[in-house]
């Protein structure tokens, strides 16, 4: 089975428990798959570890098969036909009693019924339409590349619509679904399709619909962590949004005296990561010391933060670059408290505020920094 469990096939939930008990003996599962006969059908657990049959049966020369299993919360399970097909993925809980499925060996891959799970004919009914629509998208990338090669103009712009068409009518039908059916473990697999970040919202509707009937398991502990991470990575994205807040910096000066980022509050600051041994924040600092004799006069301050780590490399640097504006430190190297605190991850990495201490920009440097000057103090 180890080449069935590795081939690709549509996704099916289903649930089982440890055993049985008095008053559950369990879930048959059983169908008609034409054009097998001879083949083993089995039930397959995907626990954190190892797969795990939970239930098999010959297929008998009418196509027939059929064997018990403990039923119990809902759990991910695919039943496997053969060598050489992909598996059906299939979803029931103790409230089903009978799971049958009905199919066609030849066309097992994209085409088969199954009754008694509602959970499994969902997933079944958004393989179906996925599938379809995954389809119309391949065979359009395919003749786009055609008449690209061709150097066919006008059938690329035609192809080139009904791929984008087709993309935004899959993404409304998977959207769709998930906004209206948000217990629906046919979601576990549509949300697969969309982008953890851009589509955050629909993640936890998806995460906080399965939760009462999957928390616990494996994959859903994987969903929540995935939409753990994609708020994490969409909070620091935003962490220095223009309008946010600036956090307040508060280091040593070259002198050893305690200076803070809040003592400027009333200009326009720009806080300026760099580094006595960074040669392009080196390369940029003529450019940072031609804004401050064009704007010092109009309000406008600079906050130096070093990420060096020799405070004699450090002052020298501040003193061959012309420097004169204030300046802190902790000699920290990438560990400094505040390249932290802004999740400073390269430098030069600047941050202009406004007066109040909310953000106006960041990444301004060159040209950009001087155009954004211009754009604050019009001229």
């Amino acid at each position: 089975m180890k080449m069935l469990l590795r081939s690709a096939g549509v996704f099916i939930a289903a649930a089982l428990a440890a055993g049985c008990t008095p008053e559950d003996s369990g879930t048959e599962v059983k169908g008609k798959i034409t054009n097998a006969a001879g083949e083993t059908v089995a039930l397959i657990h995907y626990p954190p570890a190892e797969p795990d049959t939970v239930g098999a049966a010959t297929v008998d020369e009418s196509g027939n098969f059929s064997f018990k299993v403990p039923s119990g919360r809902l759990n991910f399970y695919t039943l496997g036909i053969g060598e050489d097909v992909p598996p059906i993925f299939m979803a029931f809980d103790s409230t089903s009693k009978t799971v049958e499925i009905t199919a066609d060996y030849n066309t097992l891959s994209n085409i088969y019924e199954v009754s008694g799970s509602k959970d499994s004919e969902e997933v079944r009914d958004f393989f179906v339409r996925g599938t379809m629509y995954e389809q119309r998208l391949d065979s359009a990338m395919r003749a786009l590349q055609e008449a690209a090669t061709a150097g066919d103009q006008q059938t690329r712009v035609a192809l080139g619509n009904y791929y984008n068409n087709t993309r935004k009518e899959y993404r409304a039908y998977l959207t769709d679904h998930i906004e209206n059916n948000p217990g629906s473990v046919a979601n576990y697999s549509i949300i697969q399709r969309l982008d953890a970040t851009q589509d955050l919202d629909l993640y936890k509707k998806v995460r906080d619909g399965l939760e009462d009937r999957l928390a616990g398991y494996f994959f859903f502990d994987a969903l929540a962590d995935r939409v753990a991470e994609a708020e994490k990575r969409l909070e620091r994205e935003n962490f220095l949004a223009p309008g946010t807040k600036a956090p307040d910096i508060v280091l040593p000066d070259p002198d050893g005296e305690m200076r803070a980022l809040s003592d400027l509050k009333g200009n326009y600051v720009l806080i300026d990561f760099w580094a006595s041994w960074c040669k392009p924040c080196r390369m940029e600092n003529p450019n940072v010391v031609k804004m401050y004799k064009k704007y010092s006069k109009d309000n406008f301050e600079i906050f130096g933060v070093s990420l060096d780590r020799d405070r004699g490399k450090w002052l020298k640097a501040i003193e061959e670059d012309g420097l004169t504006w204030p300046h802190v430190s902790d000699l920290k190297f990438w560990n400094s408290a505040a390249a932290q605190l802004y999740n400073v991850q390269s430098i030069p990495f600047t941050v202009m505020i406004d007066p109040e201490g909310k953000v106006i920009a960041t990444k301004l440097r060159s040209r950009a920094l001087e155009k954004k000057m211009e754009e604050i103090f019009g001229y």
